[in-house]
């Protein structure tokens, strides 16, 4: 679904629903920047951040609205099968990440059932949620929300669920002194969910918080269904200047990207860290292929040469392509971003530098 059509519908809903807490022009882009502050650099101050709901609406929520696209996507075959799908939103904020799978599953009806503690931030999803149907960017979809303090809920006490999102909610719960309770937080919701159903957990792609969300992933084992290829440990964590995060190619639309512009901030390829758990031990495919890598990091190019980082079941591994040896077999690299999946013809060594030749061929999965 285009995001213009949603900056459209926005347009409708911000002027009523914010009243005078609304902003545009460069008001609203020092909000922006304001509001970025406190995410990177100012984390003990996030409370203030349901103040600023002329950023979180104009600018926030249609930018990271795609971003659960990525996870629904390689889920495939491992969506949930029914006509309804059953969704809880956890730290629901406007419905950013419920307003994703609504736009994603139009051939479905959703039930979701949200959380989140700003009775103002709830009375904005709602009147969004109302809008987006009547302008046909969503799935028909049922809201049922709640204001609650997730830090004060029990998850025991939540509805069972065929998907459960934490958009860029855990990194607000437990800091990253804290995964002995972020984990078993998550632990008590893989419980929550139904037979075949999904929790995805999207977080800022900043050093601090896709590392927590890395050793969270090397905690939880077997439920881990995605981003990883490999059963062993995170290889990212080897390095403390490293992290995974995945990108969404292109660029953002133009009303977008001028905010972006006056607020400091990238306008293209939004950025974010993920983790998909179940119940089920179902993985991702390409798990365990020691051929099988995910685009970590680059693309770097240099003189004459093109790198990216993989990592998979073989480990890390760097791709070096020279440009005079681009051709089809290698060319699945061409447009590739962090999060890209792709196979090599043999399988690299751990730490290998793998030049990538015209007759060393490499796909896409």
């Amino acid at each position: 679904m285009p995001l213009e059509a949603w900056l459209t519908t926005i347009e409708d809903v911000a002027p009523r629903s914010l009243g005078p807490h609304d902003r545009r022009g460069e008001p609203l882009a020092a909000q922006v920047r304001a509001l970025s502050e406190l995410y990177t650099r100012r984390r003990d101050a996030l409370p203030e951040a349901g103040e600023a709901l002329a950023a979180r609406l104009r600018f926030y929520l249609p930018r990271d609205l795609p971003k659960v696209w990525g996870p629904l996507e390689e889920l495939g075959d491992a969506l949930p099968t029914g006509e309804v799908w059953r969704v809880l939103d956890l730290g629901a904020g406007l419905g950013t990440t419920s307003f994703g799978v609504a736009s994603f599953a139009q051939d479905r009806r959703l039930q979701v059932t949200a959380y989140e503690r700003d009775a103002a931030s709830i009375d904005v999803f709602e009147s969004l949620a109302q809008a987006a149907q009547a302008a046909g960017l969503i799935a028909p979809l049922s809201l049922r929300a709640h204001r609650a303090d997730l830090a004060k809920l029990d998850p025991a006490s939540l509805p069972k669920a065929d998907l459960i999102l934490v958009g860029l909610t855990l990194n607000e719960l437990f800091d990253a002194d804290h995964l002995d309770d972020a984990e078993a937080w998550l632990r008590a919701l893989i419980r929550r969910l139904n037979e075949g159903g999904s929790l995805i957990v999207l977080e800022p792609a900043l050093r601090e918080t896709s590392r927590a969300l890395q050793r969270l992933r090397d905690r939880l084992g077997d439920h881990v269904y995605a981003p990883c290829l490999r059963a062993g440990d995170c290889p990212l964590l080897r390095r403390e200047r490293d992290w995974c995060h995945a990108q969404r190619a292109g660029e953002l639309p133009t009303r977008l990207a001028d905010i972006a512009k006056a607020a400091g901030l990238r306008w293209s390829r939004p950025t974010y860290a993920y983790l998909t758990l179940r119940a089920d031990g179902r993985r991702l495919g390409g798990f365990g292929d020691r051929r099988a890598l995910r685009v970590v990091g680059g693309p770097v190019a240099s003189k004459g040469k093109t790198e990216w980082d993989g990592c998979g079941e073989a480990g890390l591994v760097r791709l070096r392509r020279l440009d005079r040896e681009r051709g089809p077999s290698n060319e699945a690299l061409d447009d590739a971003v962090r999060g890209t999946r792709v196979r090599l013809g043999e399988a690299p060594a751990d730490g290998a530098s793998v030049r990538l030749r015209t007759s060393v061929p490499i796909e896409r999965i």
